[in-house]
């Protein structure tokens, strides 16, 4: 087998870039004394942020949950009441606005076009939409029932 001095040259150049930039290397770290074997890396005490934020809350923590038991510990302890800063009041819906009789239609079989809570209802008699119960219509009225309670819903004028 012969060598080629072209195919050696490449590899052995690269090899002897390699150990000579390792040897600078450890050269320059051993003198700035960062590659001593006994050397300790001292780093300064940073101060935390949130330390002052941390104690705070912790001070509060501790004067809300006093004598609250403690889930994870056995046997049994006093437990007294924890004070909220935020109690949220009962927020009610607004009432929904009562239906408003649209149409009429009046034939042998009568029946109601009746707009309520955003959506519109054709009705007969006897009939029931949403929580409202149908029980006559007449050609000028419909009259309904909730509750026991009898709404008279009376047809649109012209222009109304």
């Amino acid at each position: 087998m012969k060598l080629d001095a072209r195919v050696v040259l490449g590899p052995l150049l690269a090899a002897f870039v390699l150990v000579v930039t390792l040897q600078q290397t450890m050269d320059a770290l051993h003198r700035a004394g960062h590659w001593s074997p006994g050397r300790r890396i001292m780093r300064a005490r940073t101060d935390d942020p949130y330390e002052r934020l941390d104690a705070a809350i912790a001070r509060a923590a501790s004067t809300t949950t006093s004598g609250v038991r403690d889930p994870f510990a056995y046997g049994t302890v006093a437990v007294t009441t924890v004070h909220h800063l935020f109690r949220p009041h009962e927020v009610k819906p607004p009432p929904l606005p009562p239906p408003v009789l649209t149409a009429i239609i009046w034939d042998n079989d009568p029946r109601a076009l009746i707009h309520f809570n955003g959506r519109d209802y054709t009705v007969r008699s006897g009939g029931q939409f949403d929580e409202y119960r149908v029980v006559g219509i007449t050609r000028d009225r419909v009259t309904l029932d909730k509750d026991g309670q009898p709404l008279l819903l009376n047809r649109p004028l012209k222009g109304e």
